[in-house]
């Protein structure tokens, strides 16, 4: 899949529109400067939109085409092209493609005269969706033919590529609209737009088969991605396969299970649960003793080195770690990676003590999210007691601290089998670099999907789903990896 940089430009300067409102500005500076400090190399392609042309229905930036153009970049433009004389302008200018948007939704006629005066090679159409209506005359009303027909035109005309933008979507940095881009039925090789904010991001749209290119462009501009680190990943998607990791909830011995992190029941044995997830397929298995009390901190340090001595596979534990000693004595218990969680909130020098004394990659943040009015707040006491913390900036201080992954679960989803927090998900994949574990509500298959591929996480986590064996981790598995999701 190609990645390519895009710049929207008004009156000669590169800028950002929220969601095509001419009145939400952003300005980045003048297109030179910007592609210099972007360090896009030469022969790349290069998007780009003329936003008042798509107002006026005129070409309007003319002068930067031509001088961009000189920079042995592919410049593809749009933007206004509502006549042959229009798109010949902008070739003539350097461009070495058109897009065209509003014509090829509502003016078969014009778009065939393009094409046969030009190529097909030299046209790429621009579908921009909202809610599933086909928007036009720079987003401002209905087109007259649906989704499906412009397709079949555009495909019919011998046109190769359509730039396909969820309007939703576009400059809110929410993710793209990867439901839209699997239900389309086409041949065309289709350009992702909008809401592209991470590189997990990048490689999901690599993954699904209609997808030939995205464009991004907030978050190169915002600097939350790197175009060559963007072009890396994509070049190995499968490089590092997402995990599939049970969790046991652990108290005085027995695993448990609950709703919203109370009405605990009993779900069985650890050791004999870890070795059943095991042959399954886990990945990894995580255990969080949810009572952690001094009283019976013995007793759990005795159920980790049980469960350790049954399994070869990585195991991560937490509860009731208060010191550095707490978390050395689970690692000498047989824990690989060690969760902090409370005590981390009252005191985060302990993240940069462990990480310092054991390693980043032996730390793991358990960050427990509960929804208050407009946002996250993080959660101690096992989900009980809110720290007033906001939890999305709690993840980013976790990291410069030197966790090594976050461990983020909804408590509001908790037990609940509707589905992981995406909106949660993708608050805290957004701004963070770290590999982040789903946890809390998965409940059917595309679950796992959507927290992967939506949510931006790196791992997903379940525990009620495999306890009542509604699911297998093998099941998980087979349906991620027909969903072209890479897993171990």
């Amino acid at each position: 899949m190609d990645v390519i940089p895009s710049l929207d430009l008004l009156g000669g300067q590169v800028v950002r529109l929220l969601h095509g409102d001419f009145a939400k500005v952003t300005a980045y500076g003048d297109p030179e400067s910007v592609l210099d400090s972007l360090d896009v190399p030469r022969g790349s392609r290069l998007h780009l939109v003329d936003l008042e042309a798509s107002r006026s229905g005129r070409p309007i930036e003319l002068d930067v085409v031509r001088r961009l153009a000189k920079r042995d970049l592919r410049v593809q433009v749009g933007g206004g092209i509502r006549s042959l004389a229009d798109a010949r302008a902008w070739i003539e200018a350097g461009a070495a493609k058109i897009v065209i948007g509003t014509v090829a939704a509502d003016s078969p006629a014009i778009l065939r005269e393009i094409v046969d005066a030009l190529g097909p090679d030299r046209v790429i159409a621009a579908i921009d969706v909202r809610d599933g209506i086909v928007r036009v005359n720079g987003w401002e009303s209905d087109a007259r033919a649906t989704l499906a027909e412009v397709l079949a035109r555009v495909e019919a005309l011998g046109i190769g590529e359509a730039l396909i933008t969820d309007i939703n979507k576009d400059g809110a940095m929410r993710g793209p609209s990867f439901a839209l881009y699997r239900s389309l039925q086409t041949k065309l090789r289709i350009i992702a737009s909008g809401g592209v904010s991470t590189l997990g991001d990048v490689v999901s749209l690599s993954r699904i088969r209609s997808v030939g290119a995205c464009v991004i462009g907030r978050a190169l501009l915002d600097r939350r991605m790197q175009l060559a680190e963007a072009r890396a990943r994509v070049a190995t998607p499968n490089a590092i396969p997402e995990r599939i990791i049970p969790c046991l909830d652990v108290r005085d011995g027995r695993v448990v299970k609950g709703v919203n992190f109370v009405d605990i029941r009993d779900a069985g044995d650890p050791v004999e649960c870890a070795a059943r997830y095991e042959a399954e397929g886990a990945d990894e298995l995580v255990i969080l003793d949810i009572s952690a009390t001094d009283a019976n901190r013995t007793t759990a340090l005795e159920t980790v080195h049980r469960v350790s001595e049954s399994l070869f596979i990585p195991l991560t534990v937490g509860g009731g770690v208060r010191t550095i000693e707490d978390f050395r004595a689970l690692l000498r218990a047989g824990a690989d990676r060690v969760a902090i969680n409370t005590a981390a909130l009252r005191n985060p020098q302990l993240i940069a003590d462990c990480a310092r004394e054991f390693g980043v990659q032996a730390v793991v943040l358990s960050c427990d999210a509960k929804r208050v009015n407009d946002h996250f707040e993080a959660m101690v006491r096992s989900g009980k007691e809110s720290s007033g913390v906001d939890a999305v900036a709690w993840c980013r201080q976790a990291e410069e601290l030197g966790t090594g992954e976050i461990l983020l679960t909804s408590v509001d989803r908790d037990g609940t089998n509707a589905g992981y927090d995406i909106e949660l998900l993708r608050a805290v994949t957004s701004v963070v670099r770290i590999s982040v574990i789903a946890s809390g509500g998965a409940g059917a298959l595309e679950h796992f999907r959507d927290a992967i591929e939506s949510g931006g996480a790196r791992a997903v986590l379940a525990a009620s789903l495999f306890h009542d064996r509604r699911l297998s981790i093998g099941d998980v598995k087979r349906y991620l990896t027909g969903e072209g999701i890479p897993v171990r």
